[in-house]
């Protein structure tokens, strides 16, 4: 899950203060959705016949949580479930961006001993309870209400203090640098992932290709490695072999493994002209094309002869971004005046057409091929951005 999910005692809009908390998370959630984020909002959220326990569990196991602390929070019994679910989480120290608002007091050691002892009586009165009646069943809601006050009680000091200590900017002073601040930290998890996504790269198979065909898979290669992500080919020569050679070179100087990293699928009793990496096999027909794009995020095609052309044909059926390198000519050239003609930014996760159109550069040397690249991964990487962090 990429949810961005926000924690605050929402039932308490009557006074002034209450009114700001609202409007200033109204804030936030309008900019983040305005900008496409997956966001998470309890109000919203919650309906008849959902499980409340079961929505403040699954805060604790968003991938951000934006905490709005407040007086009314630190003594809300379902806002400090929330905060213990959020402690239990892996890697929680990066997932929360606190925001402290006025009336909340974690900054003083009186304030802090407040809320520690406030739950600490909590507990003191729910052990009363449950002691009178000690036949109360195991599985009774007291107990589950008890189980979660004992809990609160052992782990606000870990939360006040965690929250005292962590470095957030106030939204209320500095509304676009917190904003920035979430959306940074979003984006460099993001480039994190790219680790565990497919690039597929089809187009011309001869021995012999053009210069804008060569240089342009050589530096195709290196910039998919560089931002690490892993390589699909077909196995065969040409573009698949350049490409492929790049790719292996470049890892190699970073000690990667490269059957870690680049798939070949070819048809049975086959080989691939470049040798290394991982090899699986297919039946010949559609499933050399299937079988390629099953395992793919994004398709970048070079040139072609009619064999690419099919690859974006199958990629459109799958519904897998294509990137067409207009200016190395043959079927590249003719998906991108295809898709120029239907447009649909959809199929290119919403890149804009201007942007689209950006790609029809002039190669004749490295340093032009260079650049095309460039244009093709950040691409790529907007692409990569919006299907794993962003709403569909």
């Amino acid at each position: 899950m990429n949810e961005i999910y926000i924690s605050y005692a929402w039932k308490d809009n009557k006074s002034e203060l209450g009114q700001r908390r609202e409007e200033l998370v109204d804030k936030i959630c309008e900019t983040l959705l305005a900008q496409n984020y997956k966001l998470i909002r309890d109000r919203h959220h919650l309906s008849l016949g959902k499980s409340i326990q079961k929505f403040m569990q699954e805060i604790g196991c968003g991938n951000y949580v934006i905490v709005v602390i407040s007086d009314k929070y630190l003594q809300s019994e379902y806002c400090m479930f929330e905060a213990v679910e959020i402690l239990k989480s892996k890697e929680y120290e990066q997932k929360i961006f606190p925001i402290v608002l006025e009336d909340a007091d974690i900054y003083t050691r009186e304030g802090q001993f407040k809320y520690i002892n406030y739950w600490k009586l909590q507990k003191q009165k729910i052990d009363e309870i449950i002691n009178v009646d000690v036949q109360l069943n195991i599985d009774s809601a007291m107990n589950i209400v008890a189980d979660k006050i004992i809990e609160i009680s052992q782990k606000i000091d870990d939360f006040i203090l965690f929250i005292a200590d962590k470095l957030s900017i106030n939204p209320a002073i500095n509304f676009d640098g917190f904003i920035d601040q979430l959306t940074s930290a979003i984006k460099e998890d993001a480039a994190t992932m790219r680790n565990h996504k497919s690039i597929l790269v089809a187009g011309t198979g001869n021995y012999q290709l053009p210069e804008e065909i060569y240089l342009t898979a050589k530096k195709l290669g290196e910039k998919i490695a560089n931002y690490d992500y892993n390589l699909i080919t077909g196995g065969w020569q040409g573009v698949d072999y350049v490409v492929s050679e790049s790719f292996a070179n470049n890892l190699a100087q970073k000690n990667v493994p490269l059957s870690q990293k680049l798939t070949q699928i070819v048809v049975h009793g086959t080989q691939p002209i470049f040798r290394g990496g991982t090899v699986q096999y297919t039946e010949s027909g559609t499933n050399e094309w299937l079988k390629c794009l099953q395992q793919a995020d994004v398709v970048i095609l070079l040139g072609g002869l009619g064999g690419t052309y099919e690859t974006y044909l199958y990629a459109k059926q799958e519904k897998i971004p294509v990137i067409p390198i207009v200016c190395t000519n043959g079927d590249a050239k003719k998906v991108f005046d295809e898709m120029l003609q239907n447009w649909d930014h959809q199929l290119i996760g919403n890149i804009s057409i201007d942007k689209f159109k950006s790609l029809n550069q002039y190669i004749n040397d490295e340093f032009t091929a260079a650049d095309v690249v460039n244009d093709v991964m950040d691409m790529v990487n907007e692409i990569i951005f919006a299907k794993t962090m962003l709403k569909p």
